[in-house]
């Protein structure tokens, strides 16, 4: 059955509980038709049985026919289509007397079956249905009548029937596959188109998607999800793509910067102090391309970074003032009044690096693109029965429909307006793989040149 084509073994398997149906029903109709001949039979043969034993009389102790006489001209002036023989036994079961069309054939009187209740016999080599009625005179059993009839038309009946059943049987179900299979292979042809589709779909027509079929059903649903499949893995190529170029200009940057730099100390000797200001100035571009790097890396991390986590519990409030530790450089230089509101005890279950790394990025942003003199704000608080931090600044502020794009990698909001705000576009990127890792809620509201509020709902 592997090596079957598709439609082919639907269309097996519906012809195996087919063929089992089939044939149950094929029983079923032989069983009623040969209970119902046996129950026609037995009715008449009670009947005709009831019937002569008015025709018998009792004399001297022994049961004999009244009219033996007239059942003789009856056979002569009538032609019996469907005979019923009659004999007489003595209380012992002894052959008496029988009816003129016995001839020389005699019924058995049989000890084992009960009386009044119809069996299949032999008479002369044709199959009988007999009956044997006892014949009760003074309180005793004085005799028996035995009755007969002939079984031959019926089960050449029966035999007809089951032979046509059987002959019909392996037709039924030839021409049941034959169904099955062209139905199947209509069925299955909006899967074959879905096939060759994508067959054809690779990296340079990701574009290309599957024609919906006509009707609202599983094939349906299945070339949506197919479609939705297509969709996502361009969008996933088409943002791979421009993270490669835009990684590629931020390492081209320094390394143009550093090479000129170079080049130009190559070209005549330099006084001392400009040897010093041009390698200071490839320091920091070498820094700068370390810290490229470094982030770049630890984004490629991400995707498998989940069983890593060394989740426990931790305190919000605590990691909130050591990254604020870290950062106050940052603070002192800029002159950023940094106000903290906490209104809960701030008890999480988290990774702890991970937990500073969202941290330290949330409030090196706010630093960075809050003017000089403003206030950044930290709040802890409780929403929902959870814990949520809320980190707003007073500064530039980003476009609406910019919201979006911010966490994609390598993005920065108006990058050309504030081309003396150091940045790569990474840390956001950073910060929403790690809040998805750790299951937490990462919103963000802004208006332009008003701030921007991020707040992060921890799992509870």
């Amino acid at each position: 059955m592997k090596n079957l084509a598709f439609k082919d073994r639907i269309a097996l398997l519906y012809l195996l509980a087919t063929a089992a149906l089939v044939a149950l029903a094929f029983l079923v109709v032989f069983l009623v038709v040969e209970r119902r001949v046996y129950a026609d039979l037995d009715y008449n043969l009670r009947f005709e049985a009831t019937k002569h034993i008015g025709e018998l009389a009792l004399d001297g102790g022994a049961v004999r026919f009244r009219n033996k006489g007239e059942w003789l001209e009856r056979e002569h002036r009538e032609v019996q289509v469907d005979p019923v023989f009659i004999q007489l036994s003595d209380a012992h079961g002894h052959f008496l007397d029988k009816s003129p069309n016995l001839k020389t054939g005699q019924l058995l009187f049989n000890h084992a079956e009960p009386f009044y209740h119809p069996f299949s016999a032999v008479l002369n080599g044709t199959p009988i249905r007999q009956i044997q009625l006892a014949l009760p005179a003074g309180g005793r059993t004085v005799g028996y009548l035995l009755a007969a009839i002939s079984l031959d038309y019926s089960l050449r009946v029966l035999d007809t029937l089951r032979l046509v059943l059987l002959v019909l049987f392996p037709v039924v179900l030839l021409a049941l596959f034959l169904v099955t299979r062209a139905l199947a292979g209509r069925s299955i042809q909006p899967i074959q188109v879905i096939t060759t589709t994508t067959d054809r779909i690779t990296k340079n027509n990701l574009a290309e998607r599957i024609e919906l079929p006509p009707h609202q059903d599983e094939l349906h649903q299945l070339t949506l999800s197919i479609n939705g499949l297509l969709a996502r893995i361009e969008q996933a190529m088409q943002r791979e793509k421009q993270f490669t170029a835009d990684a590629s200009h931020e390492l081209r940057t320094p390394l143009a910067v550093l090479r000129g730099t170079l080049e130009v100390l190559l070209r005549k000797p330099r006084t001392p102090a400009e040897y010093v200001a041009s390698i200071t100035l490839g320091i920091g571009e070498i820094d700068r391309l370390t810290q490229v790097v470094h982030q770049l890396l630890l984004l490629a991390r991400f995707d498998h970074y989940t069983q890593e986590l060394a989740v426990r519990e931790l305190s919000l409030a605590t990691a909130v003032h050591e990254t604020l530790h870290r950062l106050r450089a940052q603070v002192q230089t800029r002159q950023i009044r940094v106000e903290v509101q906490q209104e809960i005890a701030g008890q999480v279950e988290s990774d702890p690096y991970l937990t500073d790394l969202v941290l330290d990025n949330l409030l090196a942003n706010a630093f960075k693109y809050s003017p000089a003199h403003s206030t950044v704000t930290i709040r802890l608080f409780a929403r929902a029965g959870r814990v949520a931090c809320a980190i707003a600044d007073q500064g530039v502020g980003i476009r609406p429909e910019e919201l979006a794009r911010i966490f994609d990698p390598l993005y920065r909001s108006d990058a050309l307006e504030h081309k003396h705000i150091d940045g790569h576009g990474l840390g956001l990127s950073i910060v929403a793989k790690a809040c998805a890792l750790l299951g937490i809620e990462l919103t963000v509201t802004s208006k332009l040149g008003q701030g921007s509020v991020f707040t992060l709902l921890f799992p509870a």
